[in-house]
């Protein structure tokens, strides 16, 4: 199991660094958490820990498992903040780390000299490993039990296809709870002198680690599969909407930039755009297009909405009292639907629609007059 739980926070680690986009520190939290969960876990495989036992101090190689254990977990918690509120300043998350890994190594080093490997069985007549004890623990704690209930919090914002991952990795950030609390008490009780680790409830703590490592890597594994594929979409249909209104406006047009700004300008475009063409929507048009069209989804018929407000803009027809699209344009899954409609609506349906609401097509001669009327019955 080792093995196995090294190879997923690495993989995931590596993932992650390659992913992810953006410049920002706070988005190299969580490589760096799960960098160094994964290089923890590498300390308890065999091989590994056989060959730190024989060429390091007595102790080091439990210290430096739980130092690594802590600061990773201590990235993880400050990534998942970021994720949901204000990002957590870099400075502060690497003072954090650095103070909770300095108490560790001071106490260890003052409570020296070890003669084995296990700290917890020496722990007699040592009063300040109750600092270690506590600061070890206690910062893991927090910092799962900040990553379980953040995460659950935040589920109900995304869509329903979209939660598994981040259940998951609540589930193993819980496990991992039920873990250091199981440990604090066979710390606690463990008598001095002991052969054998206590036990509390007969429950084998190497199991919770294992499969809270499993839990908690699948999971955050599948919420970064799933964000991504969700911007994928996004951007996909953003762009949709993008590419037809430019069109529409071509004023709204922006000069070229970077690469890395452009993504702003597109969104800069789409609201000038549609604040041109709200200008000549009429406050009767959802009701003309749901009469015309039948049932159909609320993103349908806003973009028949638009595709008559650029009609009429065509024409230079604005009405007295435009309608207010205030509600619906400053939400962003809206507009995220509203692109998915122009993609998936052929201009032939929409302009089938503008001649049963206008009574032509929009299409006009060079001098602006409108086209033919609609060959009905």
């Amino acid at each position: 199991m080792t093995e196995i739980a090294f190879l997923l926070f690495a993989g995931a680690a590596a993932w992650t660094a390659v992913r992810h986009r953006s410049h920002l520190d706070g988005d190299r939290a969580i490589t760096w958490g799960l960098g160094l969960v994964a290089a923890a876990s590498a300390l308890r495989i065999d091989t590994v820990e056989s060959a730190m036992l024989t060429s390091a101090p007595a102790g080091v190689h439990e210290v430096a498992k739980h130092a690594l254990l802590v600061a990773g977990c201590l990235c993880i918690a400050a990534w998942v903040q970021g994720t949901q509120g204000r990002r957590p300043r870099p400075r502060h998350v690497v003072t954090g780390v650095l103070t909770m890994v300095g108490v560790l190594v001071v106490v260890f080093v003052l409570n020296g000299p070890w003669e084995r490997r296990d700290l917890d069985f020496q722990t007699a007549g040592k009063p300040w490993m109750a600092l270690y004890w506590a600061a070890y623990y206690g910062a893991f704690l927090w910092a799962t039990a900040t990553f379980g209930v953040s995460t659950l919090r935040a589920r109900g914002e995304r869509p329903r296809g979209g939660r598994w991952g981040m259940d998951l990795a609540a589930a193993g950030a819980f496990v991992g709870v039920l873990w250091a609390l199981c440990s604090v008490v066979n710390v606690i009780m463990l008598e001095p002198g002991a052969a054998e680790p206590y036990r509390f409830l007969g429950i084998r703590t190497r199991y919770l680690i294992a499969a809270a490592s499993l839990l908690l890597t699948v999971g955050i594994m599948g919420h970064l599969l799933t964000a991504a594929r969700t911007r994928r979409s996004r951007r996909a249909d953003l762009d949709a909407l993008h590419a037809h209104l430019v069109d529409t406006v071509a004023e709204s047009r922006l000069p070229a930039v970077r690469p890395e700004v452009a993504e702003y300008h597109r969104t800069i475009e789409i609201m000038d755009a549609l604040a041109a063409l709200a200008h000549y929507s009429e406050p009767q048009d959802a009701d003309r297009v749901r009469r015309t069209v039948g049932e159909a989804p609320e993103h349908v018929l806003r973009a028949l909405q638009i595709d008559l407000a650029a009609t009429r803009r065509g024409m230079d027809d604005r009405p007295p009292t435009p309608a207010d699209w205030g509600a619906w344009v400053s939400d962003d899954e809206s507009l995220r639907h509203l692109g998915r409609a122009f993609r998936e609506q052929t201009p032939s349906r929409r302009a089938d629609v503008l001649v049963a609401v206008l009574g032509h097509d929009g299409s006009g001669d060079a001098h602006g007059r409108p086209g033919a009327p609609a060959d009905h019955p």
